[in-house]
């Protein structure tokens, strides 16, 4: 870690958007967070990083899909090493949408071609985040 690295607030690093993309990336499960029902949800997802927006799938009909569509959501991802005290988390925030481009569908499942669920794939609909805002930081111990 650089000594001049910039830090926030509670002195954890800040990463830059392009170091934020790679984490994202590099954790296939993240969690999805939105609000459906007057209640807020948090699930995990199985996901896919295309630019700078998270795509996943689900079954048809799911209450992701409903909530989601045009909806604001947040998502996250991070990993935490309880021996050396370390970790990591990215935050998306942006609005979520069905994805229709028949084209882009096609991409997305030869990205995630095992899906973690075993339901009925025939129903599965992409969803995808237009990211508004990315964040992370990182928490080391020196």
């Amino acid at each position: 870690m650089s000594l001049d690295a910039p830090t926030d607030h509670t002195g954890l690093r800040v990463m830059g958007a392009e170091e934020c993309l790679e984490r994202l990336a590099s954790v296939p499960v993240g969690r999805i967070a939105f609000t459906g029902n007057g209640k807020v949800a948090i699930l995990p997802v199985h996901h896919v990083v295309k630019g700078v927006d998270v795509c996943f799938r689900t079954s048809g009909g799911s209450k992701i899909e409903a909530a989601a569509d045009h909806a604001s959501v947040g998502f996250e991802v991070d990993s935490y090493d309880p021996s050396t005290r370390s970790g990591w988390s990215v935050t998306v925030s942006g609005i979520a949408t069905v994805v229709d481009d028949d084209g882009l569908v096609v991409e997305l499942e030869a990205s995630d071609p095992t899906p973690w669920t075993m339901g009925d794939r025939s129903r599965e609909v992409w969803i995808r985040i237009r990211t508004d805002e990315l964040s992370g930081r990182e928490l080391t111990r020196t």
